[in-house]
């Protein structure tokens, strides 16, 4: 199983959107991904098999847009470019 992080734009922010993690997780369940956290309420970590990042991002979306009736956007990276961008920026923290 590959895992990667789905993070989902605009959940929550100013005091919109407020939906809650247990909201999501049960609406993401049974939908061919293995959910092995949350950050907040809006970052998914995840891990997946035989699927693209991409791909998980759409039926992310179209699952939480049937579900929420809203639009919303989810973009996807793997755990290794996710670590990757840790790894190189942290120490450079002005």
């Amino acid at each position: 199983m590959e895992r990667g992080v789905a993070f989902i734009r605009g959940i929550g922010m100013f005091g919109n959107r407020n939906y809650t993690r247990e909201e999501i997780a049960e609406c993401l369940e049974g939908i061919g991904i293995n959910i092995v956290g949350m950050y907040g309420n809006d970052n998914i970590v995840f891990e997946k098999e035989g699927m693209h990042y991409a791909s998980v991002g759409k039926l992310i979306e179209r699952c939480l847009e049937k579900r929420f009736k809203e639009k919303f956007y989810v973009t996807t990276r793997s755990m290794g470019t996710v670590t990757g961008i840790v790894n190189r920026f942290s120490n450079r923290m002005p």
